[in-house]
């Protein structure tokens, strides 16, 4: 799986002193090959396929597991990098927990992803042909020394994956049906 471009990037102070500073960021993991072209808005292309990577998985962490129910994070990703978004500077215990879960993954085994993309796309503007390629919504994390770690989940199959075109801009998307499996 190639890693795209980030789209956001967040960075976290250490929580105590002497500890371990992160950057975060969401980057789209696409794969050669699971792609569709579709000519303009209104046109929608079936876009099937699937890949198979390796990487870590967020429901790896007992903590982040605690937290989701705690602070009633959506799934996926998706719902993690939203709620990590919310996240106020005077939340110590939020923080605290994060961090935590950043270095459960850093300690955690990589384990193989398999994710069957099942949905629709159209282009953004109408007579105009794109070449659609799907994508899985990943994390980055970047600890203080710049060792990076990439993070899916299968906690929200249909909100982390979707269509971009040749320059990375997402795409509309209907009927995502696309599944996430780690094993």
């Amino acid at each position: 799986m190639e890693i795209f471009a980030p789209h956001a990037q967040l960075a976290l102070a250490p929580s105590t002193p002497g500890g371990t500073a992160w950057q975060v960021s969401t980057k789209r993991g696409t794969q050669s090959g699971v792609g569709v072209d579709v000519s303009g808005a209104g046109a929608w292309a079936k876009l099937t396929g699937s890949m198979t990577f390796e990487i870590q998985q967020l429901e790896k962490s007992t903590t982040y597991d605690s937290m989701k129910s705690s602070y009633n994070i959506g799934g996926g990703v998706s719902g993690f990098w939203a709620w990590l978004l919310g996240l106020s500077g005077s939340a110590s215990q939020q923080h605290e927990e994060v961090h935590e879960t950043f270095n459960e993954m850093a300690s955690s085994q990589a384990v193989k992803g398999t994710v069957a993309v099942d949905l629709e796309c159209t282009g953004q503007y109408p007579n105009v042909q794109v070449t659609a390629s799907a994508f899985v919504l990943v994390l980055q994390i970047t600890n203080s020394s710049g060792s990076n770690l990439y993070i899916a989940s299968a906690g929200n199959p249909s909100g982390d994956t979707g269509a971009q075109d040749q320059n990375g801009n997402s795409l509309p998307t209907k009927n995502n049906n696309s599944t996430l499996t780690f094993s």
